[in-house]
């Protein structure tokens, strides 16, 4: 609590630094990678295809439970990776830079998700995302528009961080939201989805207005940061191209993000020095207006973030990578990436595995010792299902019709196997019963045949 709402000294990562809305400790380390830090998720290589770095996704796979995505995008150098470090708690973490240099390239995530719990009771995993700025000096149009496409996609909710107001510049600097409908699509067929279709899986957003100064009045009255951004995004009165082209871009930020809300922070520091070196600074020789703001934005961001959802599949380490391969495959292809295609597939090839799962564990946990009747094999049988429906429901995503679809082809294997079983021990009981009967006869007609035979010795 004392972490986000008061500031009263930097959080060290213990229990009582947190905030009441998440009472568990924030890991700091990962089973995978060690210390909790930084991992590259997404990154271009040398032959222009996007990859998923192996160690994001062997982090990544054993995290079971539902997860949330927060991740920061914008123009490079504005500091995103400041506003990371504070809600990971820590003044350092996600690298802060101060060159010209962009700091991050492709999409990094921290290794370590945090374990949190909403005001709604809700528990899940908090994952924050870091993005490559999306003006970086070495990229083209169409790679900017796919890292923040991605960024969007992955995301529960979305930070867009920016210095100074909300201006032509600035909403300029947005139009890649109205390219994101050539870049995305919502299912396979058909044509090109539209912002608004999109908007239905679109995070919550987040427009941070970072060293903001102006004086938020309209009409001799103040208003909240929200409705400066509503009013920022109301239609430009006017015809001709040039307004067109600003409508469109106001439209689609409104269409392709229905849930938005808007923040502001002052500038943290006078002294442009210290700025250059805000992570070495500790929070309480920061300006106080700019901390309470940093505590509302953490507070909503904590409040509000849900794990990342479509249909009936929910968002788990496993789906998560999942997901983002399949938007890789897709842009490395030359394809759109369709949103309920590739959960779908996703849902369908993790179901599969917890299919694979629970067939392995029915074989190996089916006590075989049992005698071959039917009561007690029976009862085995039944044992060994349960158990490994277990590790089915543990495993598979969502309720859909591929849950449904491999949940039927196992009942289907488990009465198959079972009655392969059965058939096999009862002929195998069976011969072991012809080979008594034939090691009894012989050992009969030896006793009758014997020169010294009697009755007695015979009934013996």
């Amino acid at each position: 609590m004392r972490r986000f709402f008061s500031r009263g000294k930097e959080s060290d990562g213990s229990p009582e630094s947190l905030p009441h809305f998440s009472p568990s400790t924030v890991p700091q380390s990962s089973p995978v990678t060690g210390p909790a830090r930084p991992i590259r998720l997404v990154y271009y290589d040398e032959k222009g295809k996007f990859r998923m770095d192996p160690e994001a996704v062997a982090a990544l796979q054993l995290v079971k439970e539902p997860i949330g995505v927060v991740s920061v995008c914008g123009r490079a150098r504005q500091g995103k990776s400041f506003i990371l470090n504070q809600l990971l708690g820590k003044s350092s973490g996600f690298q802060v830079a101060s060159t010209h240099r962009p700091c991050t390239k492709g999409l990094w995530l921290w290794s370590a998700p945090l374990k949190t719990t909403a005001l709604d009771g809700t528990e899940y995993n908090l994952l924050l995302l870091d993005s490559e700025g999306i003006d970086a000096y070495d990229q083209t149009g169409t790679y900017s528009t796919q890292i923040f496409s991605l960024a969007v996609l992955l995301s529960s909710m979305f930070i867009y961080n920016q210095m100074g107001g909300i201006d032509e510049a600035a909403l300029d600097r947005l139009s890649l939201v109205t390219q994101m409908t050539k870049h995305i699509r919502v299912k396979a067929s058909g044509g090109r989805s539209s912002a608004s279709e999109l908007g239905q899986f679109s995070p919550i957003f987040i427009w941070l207005l970072r060293d903001f100064y102006l004086d938020l009045v309209e009409e001799n009255r103040k208003i909240t940061p929200r409705d400066y951004l509503e009013l920022a995004l109301r239609p430009v009165q006017g015809s001709g191209r040039d307004i067109a082209s600003k409508n469109e871009i106001r439209d689609s930020i409104r269409a392709l993000f229905p849930d938005r809300e808007c923040f502001t922070l002052v500038r943290p520091l006078n002294n442009e020095n210290d700025l250059q070196r805000l992570d070495q600074i500790s929070l309480q020789k920061l300006r106080p207006e700019f901390r309470s703001g940093l505590d509302a934005l953490t507070k909503f961001v904590f409040e509000r973030t849900r794990p990342k959802q479509v249909g009936a599949t929910i968002m788990t380490g496993p789906v998560l990578v999942g997901v983002t391969q399949s938007y890789l495959d897709a842009l490395n292809n030359g394809a759109v990436p369709s949103i309920t295609s590739s959960w779908q597939s996703v849902e369908e090839a993790e179901c599969r595995k917890a299919y694979d799962s629970a067939a392995e564990f029915y074989m190996c946990g089916f006590d075989r010792r049992k005698p071959p009747e039917e009561v007690a094999l029976r009862e085995a049988h039944e044992e060994a299902v349960q158990k490994s429906l277990a590790v089915y429901n543990a495993a598979a995503v969502g309720v859909g019709s591929a849950r449904k679809k491999y949940e039927e082809l196992l009942h289907k294997f488990f009465r198959k196997a079972f009655e392969d079983y059965k058939r096999n021990a009862y002929m195998e009981a069976d011969l072991q019963c012809s080979v008594a009967v034939q090691s009894m006869e012989k050992r009969l007609r030896a006793a009758c045949h014997a020169s010294d035979a009697n009755i007695d010795k015979v009934v013996k």
